[in-house]
């Protein structure tokens, strides 16, 4: 299945893996994990391919989580563990980021 540019395949009923991204079924719908690297000491992250498994969020359906990763595998947005909502990066993170160094 290839889907906003995310490849993954049916393993069992309801749990589908990619490279980088899976998907399992739960109660509530679909919940995700990508392969994601830590921003700063925020709870943010980052894709990274060399990153660790990241939970990503739990979306009704599957189309909707893989939107969610091919956004943030093309570095226009980042994963807020805190309010669980993918951001788009904009001046006020970079801000923050610049602070903690």
């Amino acid at each position: 299945m290839i889907r906003h540019g995310e490849s993954m395949e049916r393993i069992l009923p309801g749990l589908y893996a990619g490279n980088d991204v899976r998907a399992e079924r739960h109660r509530r719908g679909w919940a995700f994990q990508m392969k994601c690297g830590q921003l700063g000491r925020q709870l943010w992250f980052e894709y990274s391919p060399h990153g660790l498994w990241t939970a990503i969020g739990i979306w009704r359906t599957l189309d909707t989580g893989l939107w969610v990763a091919a956004r943030l595998r093309a570095g226009t947005h980042f994963w807020d563990a805190s309010c669980q909502t993918a951001r788009l990066y904009g001046d006020d993170v970079y801000s923050i980021l610049r602070d903690e160094v």
